[in-house]
């Protein structure tokens, strides 16, 4: 059980990092071609998912050890970093030009929920 978790808790951490710092290159690397831009929205939607997945199964894993109302806003808002990371994609997807406002949206909350 404790392998399981440590896994759990390994890939949570790499989901993190991955929207960090995803986030932060999109944001600020304006020269990315159309087809490489596609392919990080895709990394950015399914790093802000990983997070999301374990890191409702490592609450489910530790119910009766953690503080529910950290854990609320932690999941609250990685929910928000997974669904405004989806539609920045589907913009993408689209060929449409997503607003900037996304990706900030997304780091900010990331590095929020990593403060917290």
């Amino acid at each position: 059980m404790k392998m399981i978790h440590e896994i759990l808790y390994i890939l949570h951490m790499f989901g993190m990092t991955a929207i960090i710092s995803l986030g932060l290159y999109l944001f600020f690397n304006k020269n990315i071609d159309e087809e490489q831009n596609k392919r990080l929205a895709l990394y950015l939607m399914s790093a802000s998912h990983i997070q999301l997945l374990t890191g409702f199964v490592l609450f489910i894993l530790m119910l009766s050890e953690v503080n529910h109302m950290k854990i609320g806003i932690k999941i609250l808002l990685a929910s928000e970093i997974a669904i405004v990371a989806t539609f920045y994609r589907r913009k993408i997807v689209k060929k449409e030009t997503p607003n900037p406002s996304f990706l900030i949206v997304v780091v900010t909350s990331a590095i929020t929920i990593t403060i917290i």
